[in-house]
């Protein structure tokens, strides 16, 4: 059955979140915030229907699962919206929802070590180290995803500035790596063409030009030609 996840609207009740599930962790966890509840911290979003979260590792995914279950979370399996995202379960507590990944974000796009790198750290919540995606991280995850709203606020990303090279660099790598050692190609760079429809959406919605397009294209018109062959 659906559910109707109630708006986060300020840093505070996202901060409770992650204290709540950092006060009963018994090993240390770090994490990525991606999505509404990073953009909030960067004020260019008002409220958000869930909190993101990328764990390092699937061990840290069951360690932060295991405590929103002891803190009242229900857990649950994707909806509709999830479909392009590598997520098994989501947890709920007043309404309020978290997304708990293990690295994977889509198919074969991952939180790399450049994207921890790039990370601001925010601070400890108990053993939960909390750090946020860049803009460009989380510009490049949202195209991907393209849930409701996602592309408006890559609308207001692109207004107050992107590194789009470091965009770029970001995607063909990803897209590159193991490109011929992969038994699943089809599953493993299906998400060079979401990311793909995801800025053509962009730029016809919001008459945006986003300088690396073509490049993008190119990567995805090299998937369907591989995935062809």
């Amino acid at each position: 059955m659906p559910y109707n996840p109630k708006e986060l609207s300020s840093q505070e009740e996202i901060y409770s979140l992650f204290r709540s599930l950092g006060d009963v962790l018994t090993e240390p966890v770090k994490v990525l915030i991606i999505g509404g509840a990073a953009l909030i911290e960067y004020a260019l979003k008002d409220a958000t229907k869930d909190v993101d979260i990328i764990c390092v590792t699937d061990e840290d995914k069951k360690s932060l699962l295991e405590c929103a279950l002891n803190v009242g979370f229900e857990l649950k399996g994707p909806e509709k919206r999830h479909r392009r995202l590598g997520l098994d379960r989501i947890a709920i507590k007043n309404s309020h929802t978290i997304d708990i990944f293990a690295r994977t974000i889509s198919g074969g796009f991952i939180a790399t070590a450049n994207m921890w790198y790039r990370a601001i750290n925010l601070k400890k919540f108990g053993l939960l180290d909390v750090r946020y995606a860049s803009r460009e991280d989380i510009f490049i995850m949202k195209l991907i995803a393209h849930r409701d709203g996602d592309l408006e606020d890559c609308a207001k990303l692109v207004t107050v500035g992107l590194d789009f090279d470091i965009i770029y660099d970001e995607v063909e790598s990803q897209y590159v790596s193991n490109l011929d050692d992969s038994d699943d190609f089809k599953d493993f760079k299906i998400w060079i063409t979401y990311l793909d429809e995801g800025v053509g959406d962009l730029e016809l919605k919001y008459g945006i030009s986003i300088p690396i397009s073509d490049k993008i294209s190119k990567l995805s018109d090299d998937y369907y030609n591989n995935r062809f062959k």
